[in-house]
């Protein structure tokens, strides 16, 4: 049991930000690889990962031995899910928030698992090791981005404009020629980067032979990762990556010069793999800032709206248009962890999340000055760097960075845990039981999802509709693609779309298109005027409102017939 437990964690952390760098409530846009090629270079429905994720947990609960005294940081990532079982049934968007506490489920998992593996050196190891292993891999896909990839990436993404939802941001964010790696986004790629910096090195220090190939190894691996850094244009990550090598300096109790050399000699190899880039030191935004401020206003004024339980798990995205003040693009996400936990789950999820990284923080610390070796100060600098980056972006709903970062925060678990679980616990059938139902459970609704998912990359979003009935996304594509038609199916698929994500703006407008193109004028002013009510930033919902209500009061012709919209284009 224990070994597959330490294999199949290994394998999931290897996976992780290779193949499910998706935000968890963007998934159902993520299409299952048709091919054996498409396999190993597509990302994979995030749902595939939280089904490994039960299999975990259900080998970590029916371990027959007895528990060992786990302390605080051992029940905080179990309380923090029973605050997002506790914000479900306030959720705007029950499907969302459904797919953001499984996310949630699979990081506790992946918690409880590592923390398992690790109290025993080699599972510690291997963990470091496999997301050493995954490094590499992200690394290599972000050079080949920076050195001619992404040039092909960009005429992909213009040969598909219009096909996929989301498609002119995504062509908005390669035109910057920021590089992501196997992630999403390059602010993903640089909070991955600054999590695993110092635990990376630290494993390669420790396996490599020799003075000349240590000091050669983790100086030609810190500066391709420092460059992989610079390339994806992250302020924050290049903040955070600095926080955690001073951090990693201060708790290395012995040979402090020697880490110094090493991030002074990944300075001097990552800048020169950005001059031989050819295009130089990446330009950052000055607008990315005054987005962010507009995202966090948005959040704040959702906590004071909905203080106690929040919208729901996942469900920024839904409601955030309602609140922001700038004509900035409509993010799905706070791009601020704590913040998010907050206007979604509620105060008390808050608290616990906070609590469960600052006790995480504390703990590694005081596992590093007990240890005093290079990998348990690594994981302070890597728990450090993962808190800097969240106070800046949305790593905790990538599965590709926040199960790693969860993964570390159960190695210091392991690690202060100095002993083994002893005897026969007199529960383990009935917490096999449970792990059990609880693992069935998963399986059953991310099998559905995948299925869905499936349909939907074959276009069958009727299909899609029967097996994730309550996702608003494939509702609206039925939608999208009927609308024209003008015999109602439209219609019909909004409404139901409206109906399970009442609160996004975008809905109310599709339906008030399919309104208007069947001639129900008066509903679709109705429609539209809830859409401007939703997004009040958005000139185009309040100039189509108006356009409506005029037609509305116009005279009615010899027929007896209300100007449609059928010839207007909807968005």
């Amino acid at each position: 049991m224990k070994r597959w437990l330490l294999a199949l964690t290994g394998v999931l952390l290897l996976l992780a930000p290779l193949k499910f760098g998706a935000p968890v409530n963007l998934q159902s846009l993520v299409s299952i690889p048709g091919s054996g090629w498409e396999w190993v270079f597509w990302s994979w429905p995030n749902q595939l990962g939280v089904m490994a994720a039960a299999i975990l947990f259900f080998l970590v609960a029916s371990e027959r031995l007895q528990p060992v005294r786990i302390g605080a940081l051992g029940i905080l990532p179990a309380i923090f899910l029973g605050t997002q079982v506790l914000a479900m049934p306030m959720a705007i968007c029950a499907q969302t928030a459904l797919d953001t506490l499984l996310h949630f489920g699979a990081c506790a998992a992946v918690f409880y698992a590592a923390a398992r593996c690790a109290r025993e050196e080699s599972g510690s190891n291997w963990i470091v090791g496999a997301l050493a292993a995954a490094t590499l891999l992200v690394c290599a896909s972000a050079l080949e981005q920076r050195f001619g990839g992404l040039e092909a990436t960009r005429r992909f993404a213009a040969e598909n404009a219009g096909v996929v939802p989301h498609w002119a941001e995504a062509q908005a964010k390669l035109a910057s020629g920021r590089v992501f790696g196997t992630l999403v986004y390059p602010n993903a790629l640089a909070g991955f980067l600054a999590l695993v910096f110092a635990p990376v090195l630290a494993w390669l220090w420790s396996k490599a032979e020799g003075a000349a190939t240590k000091w050669g190894v983790c100086g030609v691996a810190g500066g391709v990762m420092l460059a992989c850094l610079v390339f994806s244009g992250s302020r924050g990550g290049l903040v955070a990556a600095v926080v955690g090598g001073l951090v990693w300096i201060l708790f290395r109790k012995c040979s402090v010069k020697r880490w110094v050399v090493i991030l002074l000699a990944s300075a001097g190899v990552g800048l020169v793999l950005v001059v031989l880039s050819g295009g130089g030191l990446v330009k950052f935004s000055r607008s990315s800032l005054a987005a962010r401020l507009d995202y966090w206003g948005g959040a704040v004024r959702i906590v004071r709206d909905y203080p106690w339980f929040g919208t729901g798990p996942g469900t920024f995205g839904s409601i955030y248009p309602k609140y922001k003040t700038a004509a900035t693009e409509e993010a799905q996400l706070v791009h601020n962890n704590f913040l998010e936990m907050w206007s979604d789950s509620g105060v008390a999820a808050f608290v616990v999340f906070a609590a469960m990284w600052g006790v995480g923080l504390w703990e590694a610390a005081r596992v590093a000055r007990r240890r005093g070796d290079a990998m348990s100060g690594a994981l302070v600098a890597a728990l450090a760097a993962w808190s800097v980056h969240g106070l800046l972006d949305f790593d905790l709903y990538v599965p590709g960075v926040a199960w790693p970062a969860f993964a570390l925060l159960g190695v210091v678990q392991g690690l202060r845990v100095e002993e083994p679980p002893v005897g026969v616990s007199r529960v383990w059938r009935l917490r096999a039981v449970c792990a059990g139902l609880s693992a069935a459970a998963v399986f059953w609704i991310c099998g559905r999802a995948v299925a869905a998912v499936a349909a939907c990359g074959e276009k069958n979003f009727v299909a899609a509709c029967e097996f994730a009935p309550r996702d608003p996304q494939y509702w609206s594509r039925i939608g999208d693609a009927t609308w024209l038609q003008r015999d109602g199916t439209a219609v019909l698929c909004f409404e139901r779309a409206v109906a399970l994500d009442p609160m996004r703006a975008a809905h109310h407008a599709s339906l008030a298109f399919a309104l208007g193109a069947m001639g129900r004028m008066e509903e679709a002013a109705k429609e539209f005027g809830e859409a401007a009510r939703l997004n009040p930033t958005k000139r185009g919902y309040a100039e189509m409102l108006q356009k409506t209500q005029e037609s509305v009061r116009q005279k009615r012709d010899e027929s007896g017939k209300v100007p449609s919209l059928s010839g207007e284009k909807k968005d």
